[in-house]
């Protein structure tokens, strides 16, 4: 073998040593909530994940708004009060509250 073989080798070599040792064995996960399980053996355990709220610029050509949704528009935030939001535009005109609330 030559010189250039012989580093080459090394240097894999210690790549991946280095690769390894980067990595970890064990890994950990936790609960944020205790689970609740009924007393039996034979049950399935409950966790409770909670909700997502996400409130996304309002966007009028998108018309598929429905009853909760959350938009923000001109530094507000509204919640769809129905399915028929889509026509009304948050906060403008006299009659937008028949479709939005704002939060």
């Amino acid at each position: 073998m030559n010189k250039k073989q012989r580093l080459l080798i090394v240097a894999i070599f210690m790549f991946m040593v280095l690769s390894l040792s980067l990595t970890t064995s064990q890994t950990y996960a936790y609960w944020a909530e205790p689970i609740q399980t009924p007393e039996t053996v034979e049950s399935i355990g409950v966790v409770s994940t909670g909700e997502w709220d996400q409130v996304f610029p309002y966007d009028p050509s998108f018309n598929e708004y429905v009853a909760g949704d959350l938009v923000s528009y001109n530094g507000n935030i509204y919640e769809a009060r129905n399915g028929w939001a889509n026509i009304l535009t948050p906060g403008s005109g006299w009659f937008w509250t028949f479709g939005w609330t704002r939060l």
